[in-house]
């Protein structure tokens, strides 16, 4: 479920909502002085990128990148006729 922002006309305090991305944004009431004159906030996200930076990944891969280095020392899968 993603957060949402709202602000309160009320109490004029900003604040963050756990909710279904299919919940009535309307009807949602502050959590701090539970008023419904609520107003959902446009908010950009902020995703977490785990692994090697944007420059390095345009990089062409070497053999020095993968774990294991003898994968390209395996013999070529034999056919059935050689069965």
């Amino acid at each position: 479920m993603p957060l949402y922002e709202y602000f309160c006309e009320d109490c004029q305090e900003e604040f963050t909502l756990l909710q279904s991305a299919d919940a009535n944004k309307a009807e949602t009431k502050c959590s701090g002085c539970g008023s419904q004159k609520t107003q959902h906030k446009f908010s950009s996200f902020a995703p977490k990128i785990v692994g090697k930076p944007l420059a390095d990944l345009q990089k062409p891969a070497t053999i020095d990148d993968f774990p294991n280095k003898d994968f390209l020392k395996l013999r070529p899968p034999r056919l059935r006729s050689e069965l």
